[in-house]
């Protein structure tokens, strides 16, 4: 069964503009048709399309459907190298139950993502509520504002910083030494790699690098790979 994000209320849905169209006028629903809808945050109803206008859908809520959630709150912080890159990330990692993304800027940044953010960021929400939809989630990740790396280091909790030099210390290790936390920031870098700089900021920070296998990975390759291994 199709879903679509919509305002929920007590008793009724609505949806509006796109989801709208998506309902009617592509997946051609019909009053009295039983669809699903969720809100971004975890709601999610059967409902009955009760009334539908130009852009309007509105439907009366039938019954909850059965939550399932990832157990780790997993932010990904990582350098994009292109936006088709970026927005890769952020469709297979909210397939994946990643709960944040943080696109950062580091030393060998090679796509300036402060200056695109403001301009892109519509759209890089449009994706992660396509993948939503797409994976029967009902929550959206959220996309923190970009930072530089030195900026999103002073970060204080638990993370890990994915490193190709390291090849010891696996996620699995990390996750250990942290003592199985439920909340987690991990940094993957860019295409050139951490410097030895930013690999030395990230220790005092109390950031543990590990490795994420034999292989070097692409850097979109790599946050997927983090996600996939972690959820």
């Amino acid at each position: 069964m199709p879903q679509y994000l919509a305002d929920i209320k007590q008793t009724e849905f609505f949806l509006m503009d796109a989801e709208a169209h998506h309902a009617c006028a592509v997946a051609r629903h019909v009053e009295g048709d039983v669809i699903r809808v969720f809100d971004g945050t975890g709601k999610q109803f059967k409902g009955r399309i009760d009334k539908i206008q130009k852009k309007f859908v509105r439907g009366t809520l039938l019954e909850p459907c059965p939550i399932h959630k990832v157990d780790l709150d997993l932010t990904l912080a990582f350098v994009p190298n292109s936006r088709t890159g970026l927005e890769e990330v952020l469709d297979k990692g909210t397939q994946l139950g990643v709960s944040s993304f943080l696109p950062l800027m580091s030393q060998r940044s090679e796509y300036d993502v402060l200056k695109k953010f403001d301009g892109k960021n519509e759209r890089w929400q449009q994706i992660m509520i396509s993948a939503c939809k797409q994976c029967d989630t009902p929550f959206i990740p959220r996309i923190l504002p970009p930072e530089k790396f030195t900026q999103a280091i002073t970060f204080e909790g638990p993370a890990l910083l994915a490193y190709e030099a390291e090849h010891t210390h696996t996620l699995s290790w990390g996750l250990k030494q942290l003592k199985q936390p439920t909340s987690l920031r991990v940094y993957v870098g860019p295409a050139g790699g951490w410097t030895d700089e930013e690999v030395s900021l990230a220790k005092e920070r109390g950031v543990l690098p590990v490795t994420l296998g034999v292989n070097i990975l692409r850097a979109e390759t790599a946050c997927i790979a983090v996600a996939a291994k972690l959820l």
